[in-house]
């Protein structure tokens, strides 16, 4: 009776061990395994979110800055456009469309601008009335073969250019000009797109 009952409670103490080791075993496990990688996961899932917030605010302030440089440039290329500065203004609306290539408008104007250079380009025009408009002179001369020499070889690069027969200190002179404006100031800032050809250049109305 009292070899069962020893042979009993090696049993239950076996069991206990048994039992205590498992829940051992178990509580290393959750906490020394599970729990961290429990927080390595939630670590990783909040950096995840972290970089994913920063780009969507990365990518908004690039938005923002190219749809402040795309009105800066639209706003430019218009202006240049309505002065008639043609290749300036195509430029700008390249670059403008660089950024925002579905944008319709940028794309019409660049149209508009190279069908109406395509029309223009080669032709060599005489002025020899008034018209009231300013013109931007790169080459005047009392020879109006010399100055049709010069407009010849401007017009071969594909040049829309104009001589302008006007009378200076009662002589006759032929003024080569590569564009005419509507208005002094326009004049005055298309000199700039023709500093190519020297420090000569200047307007004159006629």
């Amino acid at each position: 009776m009292d070899e069962q009952s020893n042979n009993s409670g090696k049993v239950v103490i076996i069991i206990l061990i048994i039992v205590f080791v498992l829940v051992a075993l178990v509580g290393s496990w959750y906490w020394f395994m599970h729990i961290p990688e429990q927080e390595a996961q939630e670590k990783a899932r909040l950096e995840q979110i972290a970089r994913e917030k920063a780009e969507q605010e990365r990518l908004a302030m690039e938005e923002a800055q190219n749809k402040l440089r795309y009105d800066e440039l639209i706003i430019a290329a218009d202006s240049a456009f309505n002065m008639e500065l043609w290749e300036n203004a195509r430029s700008l609306y390249v670059d403008a469309l660089a950024l925002y290539p579905n944008e319709a408008y940028p794309r019409d104007q660049i149209d508009f601008i190279n069908a109406k250079l395509e029309r223009t380009a080669g032709m060599i025009e005489t002025v020899s009335t008034r018209t009231g408009r300013f013109y931007v002179i790169i080459s005047s001369s009392l020879d109006d073969d010399l100055a049709m020499d010069f407009a010849n070889k401007l017009s071969e690069a594909g040049n829309s250019v104009k001589i302008v027969e006007h009378i200076m200190d009662k002589h006759t002179y032929f003024g080569v000009s590569l564009g005419d404006y509507a208005s002094w100031d326009q004049a005055v800032s298309a000199t700039m797109e023709f500093n190519s050809y020297g420090e000569g250049v200047w307007v004159l109305k006629w």
